[in-house]
């Protein structure tokens, strides 16, 4: 099970998953709820916590373009968000490399 689809079935079940502060897993929602999913969010944790974690502001940009261009599907924005959170500086310099922002209307 992804990190993403975890945050998904969670909510699902009524438990919201979000970033707190501290840089923790806040868990919210109904208390049977939330203790039922406890174990799961404990074994994915860090997958959880990069799913969470926030996209910088050009990356996200960057990742719009290149959607425009390719046509991304829900699917693949879904897949190429998971690894701008894992490898942000990996993706951010594949993107900046692809041929869709050789193009000159797309580089200005």
């Amino acid at each position: 099970m992804t990190p993403t689809a975890i945050i998904r079935e969670a909510a699902a079940d009524g438990v919201r998953l979000a970033l707190s502060p501290a840089g923790t897993i806040k868990a919210a929602g109904d208390a049977a709820a939330v203790h039922r999913w406890l174990p799961v969010i404990r074994e994915f944790k860090p997958g959880i916590l990069a799913a969470l974690s926030p996209i910088a502001p050009d990356l996200e940009h960057l990742i719009v373009r290149a959607g425009a261009f390719w046509e991304y599907s829900h699917d693949d924005y879904v897949l190429i968000r998971e690894v701008a959170r894992r490898d942000p500086d990996g993706l951010r310099l594949a993107l900046e490399n692809d041929v869709a922002f050789s193009r000159r209307e797309l580089t200005s």
